[in-house]
């Protein structure tokens, strides 16, 4: 079962969402990490070695106060001395308080050499209280040496949390590297995933939707044959089997109307000659003698009845090109002969108008493969349009020379022109164009469609060039 429209865009949705999520969660949790490294930076080690420098401090001055009472003996040293010990227990407490796995052992016996010191401290202002004898020399052994112990321990921690900054820092910028490389290629991947998903998607649409297009091309070209199987997506295959059952009503609408045109046309063709006939035998006296009036008469009879039998005669031939009945008689000729013989033909025609008539035609023509009775309906269909189209006084030029394997044929006139919309629908059948005012003549719009019909036969391609108000070129190009 093949995926719908709807169910396609939605999975090439949901993917390239997943996709992105992966990319932002991978994204958090790496700054996650990021922000848990500089946490610990800022609240753990800095204030550690914030704490360390003012417990170096605060020993370093509560040694001088202690050493220079038992000098002087003076109250207030000693109150300065309890002082700076009730900062240093506070300062202490609280770089304990941080709860540091590595500072915490370090503190904790710096703390418990702290009161070993304060209590010799307290031991040596008693007996300087009451003026008894002591060994002044090793209480200050004793005192020196456990302020050099914690000032010793307070310097291995500094080094520690240096180094353990360090450490964090270097970690930091490696986790920084390392998830900028994968964030890269995950989101390389992702791209490529997303932009193959996307032409995946994208190509199961427009490929069907090209193929219609091409369909309603052929469909307005009037080709309703080939059928249209498109297989996927769903939705698309339902609309190409509904073009197919519209091509099959046209093909049948077109089988009835050339028949209708074909039948008509056998249908006519047979009074319209009685009427010809008749009217030929009338002017020749044969049923008596006719006035003038009566001659006039006739004579446009007869012009009528020769201009329906060729609309006929022309019906039955686009009929027969239509369905592939039309038998063509090539043969290899020069088409340089043809091209005169149309235009003495239509001398009569060019002078009545005034119009002047020019040839430009290379005496050095190659043959050609064509049949020549088809080749002279193409001429004279061009030639007798450009001068019906050439206003009096104008100008018509026809022309062959060879171009790179071709031999091409031009008919020029100096009429109104055709509107640049018109340049290709004007080889339709029953197209007429647009021409208004002075230049309105009427006509089946069949005789371009024929020719256009004949020339393709022959291998080769009919089309016209103009301007508006500059007069019509129309090329015929046969291969040589």
């Amino acid at each position: 079962m093949r995926m719908s429209l709807f169910s396609r865009l939605t999975i090439g949705y949901l993917t390239i969402f997943v996709l992105v999520a992966a990319v932002s969660a991978y994204s958090v949790f790496q700054l996650h990490r990021f922000s848990e490294l500089t946490k610990a930076v800022l609240e753990v080690d800095n204030r550690i070695l914030d704490y360390e420098k003012i417990l170096v401090d605060l020993l370093f001055s509560q040694s001088q106060y202690e050493q220079k009472f038992t000098i002087s003996q003076n109250p207030s040293l000693h109150k300065e001395f309890l002082r700076l010990k009730e900062e240093f227990h506070f300062q202490l407490t609280q770089a304990l308080a941080i709860g540091d796995p590595l500072a915490g052992p370090v503190l904790a016996r710096i703390q418990q050499d702290y009161r070993s010191y304060e209590g010799l401290v307290g031991k040596e202002f008693q007996l300087l209280t009451a003026n008894e004898v002591y060994p002044q020399t090793q209480y200050q052994r004793e005192k020196a040496k456990i302020v050099d112990g914690i000032l010793l321990a307070l310097q291995k921690l500094r080094q520690d949390k240096q180094q353990a900054t360090h450490d964090k820092v270097k970690r930091l910028a490696q986790s920084a590297d390392q998830a900028r490389r994968i964030t890269v290629i995950i989101a390389s991947l992702s791209l490529i995933a997303i932009l193959l998903l996307s032409g995946l998607i994208t190509r199961s649409i427009t490929g069907p939707v090209s193929l219609l297009k091409e369909k309603t091309r052929e469909i307005a070209q009037g080709r309703f044959e080939a059928r249209l199987e498109v297989a996927s997506p769903p939705e698309i295959g339902e609309l190409a089997t509904a073009f197919n059952s519209m091509c099959e009503r046209l093909s049948k609408l077109d089988r009835m109307k050339a028949d209708f045109f074909s039948s008509m046309s056998h249908e006519l063709r047979t009074p319209l000659t009685s009427i010809k006939e008749g009217t030929a035998l009338l002017l020749a006296n044969v049923g008596g003698e006719t006035t003038e009036k009566q001659r006039k008469l006739l004579t446009i009879l007869a012009e009528e009845s020769n201009r329906l039998i060729g609309v006929v005669n022309s019906l039955l031939d686009l009929s027969k090109m239509e369905s592939g009945m039309m038998q063509y008689n090539f043969e290899v000729s020069h088409l340089v002969p043809l091209i005169k013989q149309v235009a003495n033909e239509t001398l009569p025609l060019v002078e009545a108008k005034q119009i002047t008539l020019n040839s430009v035609l290379d005496a050095n023509l190659p043959e050609v493969r064509l049949d020549r009775e088809r080749m002279l309906q193409v001429l004279r269909n061009l030639i007798s349009n450009a001068v019906k189209f050439t206003p009096r006084g104008g100008q018509v030029t026809l022309g062959a020379a060879m171009t790179p394997g071709k031999l091409q044929v031009f008919v020029q006139d100096s009429g109104p022109g055709i509107p640049a919309g018109e340049l290709t629908t004007i080889f339709d059948k029953f197209h007429q164009g647009n021409h208004n005012g002075l230049y309105k003549i009427g006509g089946t719009g069949l005789g371009l469609a024929i020719a256009k019909e004949i020339i393709t036969s022959h291998g080769g391609e009919i089309w016209v060039e103009s301007r508006l108000g500059q007069g019509s070129t129309f090329f015929c190009v046969l291969p040589c």
